[in-house]
């Protein structure tokens, strides 16, 4: 597969989502960085996951606000103030490509590029 297959730029956002600790959120335009792709492309991804559990994709917030989800915004609210990342209306949002790593780094366990 080459980077322009949808299914490897989808698996590579998935896996950026992944890397969003517990307690924050990260934006569409963020990811669409990271990604090389657009934010409305990240919207899509995000319609498209079926796995809720391990993509966390209620972390992903937009510029102005939460942003959809597919299980209903109240229950992406509820999600983020059980994790910490949602406090009186307040998001804990990563806004920018170096906060994403200085958090992610800070916060998560070692990325091994050399693991098969």
């Amino acid at each position: 597969m080459s980077w322009k297959d949808p299914r490897t730029r989808r698996d590579i956002v998935y896996l950026l989502t992944m890397l969003v600790p517990i307690g924050y959120t990260v934006t569409y335009s963020v990811l669409a960085r990271l990604s090389g792709t657009s934010p409305r492309a990240i919207g899509t991804y995000m319609r498209q996951n079926r796995d809720l559990v391990v993509v966390p994709c209620h972390r992903v917030v937009s510029l102005q606000g939460l942003g959809g989800y597919s299980k209903g915004i109240e229950f992406k609210k509820r999600l983020l103030r059980i994790e910490g990342a949602l406090e009186d209306s307040s998001l804990k949002r990563i806004s920018s490509v170096e906060e994403f790593w200085e958090v992610v780094e800070k916060n998560g366990e070692p990325i091994d590029v050399d693991d098969p």
